[in-house]
């Protein structure tokens, strides 16, 4: 028991003693090895080895090897990961450890660990370029440059590399490497690209290329961010989500290359104001995710550039299709620029790029691949393997909107509904006048034709925002008609009251108060005026059939209708209780100026909330008539 207490206590003081570089540290270091060399400390199998080469504590290891106490076969040994000391020296980037120990063995750069990874893969995953170019130099192979599942450096340098789900392997995510890389490394993916072309069409056992993999990280790119106009709504407060997008679209890149189409990227000056504003946790986080959209796209052209498509004609794994079902517009753009004979590429299901923007309502790339694919007219009439037209497709229930997709309608409540019927509706008659019309009539292998499908996709939907249109109706009703009966009262209760004899407000006879009682009269007038419009659009919501082609125009009218009356109404109110302030003289002619800014304020806060509550209808409205003003028949 004593002894087990030594040996306890002489490992805990070399794993303390492995970060240091003092005398006394290496002292114990030196004492620790006589004692027990590569004896385990922690149930992990690491020996002390693999923790200086954790720490970089060159000075330890090269006293334990001047001193000719460490062997190659020392070196050898790997922990329960199977990792080396190489391995760990690569993983952390300590290079002048890892010069050491190449210095004594130079064959531990074909070591495996336990996933296959060798030193130089490892590198790879963890972004360490000095390092990678280092071992690079020793063994640049296909034995070195791959894992035991195929995945390539290439694949590690994005952090993509694929593992068996048996495994279970945490993967980095590409969007947390390129954050990584943009901070220490950013031209790391296209140092390796420049240097080693052939990676690119590298394919692990899978089949997977990198550009395969960057296909489905839709976060690393602008297109499945908020920063888009065409995305707002989609965070909890539109004119936030405005400000950020304006911001981003106004923040420089931080690197540029060195020359067109070069994979070295260069650190650009900013002025320090600029330096200043982005070191705020807010500013900074738009920033990073500007710049890793930036960096990603560059990452993506690369790729393309040096792919051989042909790869992808006999794949079911193809970058144009992942892109597309993920709505990555800007990889779907490159990809098209680059191969135009790519549009006609199929999925598994027989799919081809139009029916899978137009199931997902896809409004940008629905609309490129109209105006740039060479022969749209032969997609256009595709059917799929269960007979579909890209009519069927566009009768799937969602919205242009991120926050509708993959989200079961049964999940979702509130307005989401409502929007939901009304791009549902909106977007089949857009898709419908872009087909021919003998392709309206054809029937899927369910026997349904593509307005069937839409009644049946959308009865629940439909049902769901009558559901919520009632609801909001009565609610808003009861506010209306509190609005209403406030301003109507008021009208009769005019300060100063009225004249016995002629029945006019008494006012009216004073010249220094005249202007600002007809003032209140028609703030009172305005605010009665729309809260009677707005009880009447409420009504005529509640006695709506809400069929489908309800949710087309009519309906959104109605609620554009309700929101802008009831906003108006609201105002006015208030305005009119401000103004009936000044008129009774209840500050006394004292300066109130407090009061003008605080109704400013309350003003602005309201305009931001209207905004808010209203934006995606409107933002519905506006594509109505987009579409309506735009559209051409094609076929007669």
């Amino acid at each position: 028991m004593e002894r087990k207490r030594t040996i306890a206590s002489r490992q805990s003081a070399a794993y303390t003693a492995a970060k240091g570089n003092d005398q006394k540290s290496l002292e114990i270091l030196r004492d620790f090895w006589g004692e027990e060399r590569v004896a385990s400390i922690n149930n992990r199998g690491d020996t002390i080895l693999h923790f200086l080469s954790i720490q970089g504590n060159v000075a330890a290891l090269r006293l334990l090897v001047e001193e000719r106490l460490v062997s190659s076969e020392d070196l050898k040994i790997k922990n329960k990961n199977g990792d080396t000391p190489l391995h760990e020296a690569a993983r952390f980037g300590r290079k002048d450890v890892l010069k050491m120990i190449l210095s004594l063995e130079r064959d531990l750069v074909l070591m495996r660990n336990n996933l296959g990874e060798t030193p130089l893969y490892v590198a790879a995953v963890s972004g360490e370029k000095e390092v990678f170019t280092l071992l690079a130099e020793q063994n640049f192979s296909e034995f070195t440059v791959t894992r035991d599942d195929g995945s390539t450096v290439l694949h590690a340098a994005y952090g993509l590399g694929t593992v068996s789900t048996l495994i279970g392997v945490t993967r980095l995510h590409i969007d947390e490497w390129i954050l990584f890389c943009m901070k220490r490394e950013p031209d790391f993916a296209l140092h390796l690209l420049n240097r080693y072309p052939e990676l690119a069409n590298k394919h692990d056992g899978m089949g997977t290329t990198a550009l395969n993999i960057l296909a489905t990280k839709s976060f690393s790119f602008r297109s499945g961010s908020s920063y888009m106009f065409g995305q707002a709504g989609t965070t909890p407060f539109v004119p936030m989500q405005m400000v950020e997008t304006f911001i981003y679209l106004c923040i420089p890149a931080m690197y540029e290359e060195s020359r067109p189409n070069a994979a070295v990227f260069f650190k650009t000056e900013r002025f320090s104001l600029i330096n200043l504003l982005l070191g705020n946790a807010w500013l900074g986080e738009i920033d990073d995710a500007k710049q890793k959209h930036i960096l990603a796209l560059k990452l993506a052209r690369r790729l393309i550039d040096k792919e051989d498509w042909s790869y992808y004609a006999h794949s079911v794994m193809n970058p144009l299709i992942q892109a597309t079902k993920l709505g990555i517009d800007e990889l779907v753009v490159e990809i098209i620029q680059k191969y135009p004979q790519a549009a006609e590429t199929l999925d598994e299901d027989g799919k081809n790029i139009l029916h899978i923007a137009a199931g997902r309502k896809n409004r940008f790339l629905f609309d490129y691949f109209l105006k740039k694919v060479a022969h749209k007219d032969r997609i256009l009439v595709d059917i799929d393997k269960q007979g579909r037209t890209v009519l069927h497709f566009a009768a799937s229930v969602g919205s242009p909107y991120k926050f509708s997709t993959g989200e079961p309608t049964e999940m979702t409540g509130g307005i989401k509904q409502v929007l939901l019927m009304m791009w549902g509706v909106l977007w089949f008659k857009r898709v419908k006048y872009c087909i021919h019309p003998r392709l309206w009539s054809l029937k899927n292998s369910e026997g349904l034709t593509a307005k069937e499908l839409f009644e049946r996709n959308h009865s629940g939907v439909r049902k769901e925002a009558e559901k919520t249109i009632r609801d909001l109706g009565n609610s808003v009703l009861i506010l209306a008609t509190l609005l209403c009966t406030i301003n109507f009262a008021a009208v009769f209760t005019v300060p100063g009251g009225f004249d016995d004899k002629t029945g006019l407000p008494i006012l009216l006879n004073i010249n220094d108060v005249k202007s600002d009682l007809w003032m209140l009269m028609f703030f009172l007038g305005a605010a009665l005026f729309d809260s009677v419009f707005t009880m009447g659009a409420l009504l005529s919501f509640l006695l709506s059939k809400f069929d489908s082609d309800d949710f087309y125009i009519a309906m959104p009218l109605k609620i554009c209708a309700v929101y802008t009356f009831l906003y108006y109404s609201a105002a006015f109110t208030v305005l009119a209780g401000v103004q009936a302030l000044n008129v009774e003289n209840i500050f006394m002619n004292k300066d109130v100026w407090w009061l003008s800014f605080f109704t400013v304020c309350l003003a602005f806060l309201v305009i931001l909330i209207f905004v808010d509550i209203s934006y995606l209808v409107f933002d519905y409205m506006y594509h109505f008539l987009r579409y309506s003003l735009s559209y051409k028949r094609q076929y007669m």
